[in-house]
């Protein structure tokens, strides 16, 4: 019974803790503009607003690009199996035919995966 009591008691204190730490981390993601997406901005519509998507001539950062295209990912809430798609038909020149390539080769990887390749190759 006293083990019962000494583990009852464990739990409610972690359970505090773990409170404490899920109220640090809400208020850390507000605090510091909110970038990861809770469920309330999921719910809304996104505001659709006329934004060019980057462009990539393979001459600059793929960085500048990269960011870019995650930040209008962001806005316009592009589904995650659409990126790699709208990203690659705004490539130009040696970018352009590096992404043909990687799509003969692999398929069309996941957005991760092809800013990755991107990275390494250019």
């Amino acid at each position: 019974m006293e083990k019962l009591n000494s583990l009852t008691t464990d739990m409610a204190d972690m359970k505090v803790k773990m409170e404490t730490l899920q109220d640090r981390a809400s208020s850390s993601e507000t605090s510091s503009g909110g970038r990861a997406e809770r469920q309330r901005d999921l719910d809304r519509p996104p505001k659709f607003q006329k934004l060019d998507f980057p462009r990539y001539d393979d001459k600059s950062d793929p960085m500048f690009f990269i960011n870019k295209c995650e930040s209008y990912f962001r806005q316009q809430r592009t589904m995650a199996e659409e990126r790699v798609w709208m990203a690659s038909y705004q490539l130009e020149g040696v970018a352009h035919m590096w992404s043909i390539q990687l799509q003969e080769d692999e398929g069309t990887p996941p957005w991760g995966r092809f800013i990755i390749r991107q990275i390494n190759s250019l």
